[in-house]
């Protein structure tokens, strides 16, 4: 099984405008850690997950998504870092808000757009699929992933398909929830739709 799991909150992720409205900053690259609301989160997925033994555990070489890891894993497998799921390269829109630039465009697909800076959708989409195809040839491995937000849609899409309308905001995750997935589903649906593996 695949246990997908998203950093807990930051500052950031909780950030409020002057009207004290939620209007979080997107952190992409840029280093921001956990605040305390992450870390409870952290803790909190600690105890949903002590019983899962771990065959692989993968993680972001990002600070949050390390913090997130190693509070969240205790066991005795090496933690690997891996750069195929640090979060999107925002670029030029890191620190804004989704009110400061067009986000819903920014996240969707069938846009093709390029920017000066950023990543695309379609990068994004090419690292964590090259993961996803190695791990799925040991389908029976329980694999702990902790990475982001913008990873966890891209790998969503991975198992329920691009979204066809192109909006992978559709598939966003909540902070410190896993998710769980099945890669043994997965090639026995992809088998029964007639298509090779």
């Amino acid at each position: 099984m695949l246990y997908f799991v998203r950093h807990g909150a930051t500052d950031w992720s909780e950030y409020k405008n002057e009207h004290g409205e939620k209007d979080p900053k997107f952190q992409g690259r840029t280093e921001v850690l956990l605040n305390q609301k992450g870390k409870e989160q952290a803790r909190a997925l600690a105890e949903q997950l002590k019983d899962i033994k771990f065959d692989r555990v993968i993680c972001s070489p990002l600070g949050r998504a390390k913090q997130t890891c190693y509070l969240v894993y205790k066991g005795d497998v090496r933690v690997e870092i891996d750069e195929r799921v640090i979060e999107r390269d925002f670029g030029e829109f890191e620190g804004k808000t989704c009110h400061e630039f067009d986000f819903n465009s920014f996240c969707n697909r069938n846009l093709q757009q390029k920017y000066q800076r950023a990543e695309t959708i379609q990068d994004v989409e090419k690292r964590v699929f090259s993961l996803l195809d190695e791990l799925k040839k040991k389908p029976n491995q329980n694999v702990l992933i902790v990475s982001h937000g913008g990873v966890g849609c891209v790998l969503m899409s991975y198992f329920k398909g691009i979204p066809a309308d192109g909006n992978y905001l559709s598939y966003i995750l909540p902070h410190g929830q896993p998710l769980v997935l099945d890669f043994k589903e997965l090639i026995k649906q992809k088998e029964n739709d007639g298509r090779t593996m």
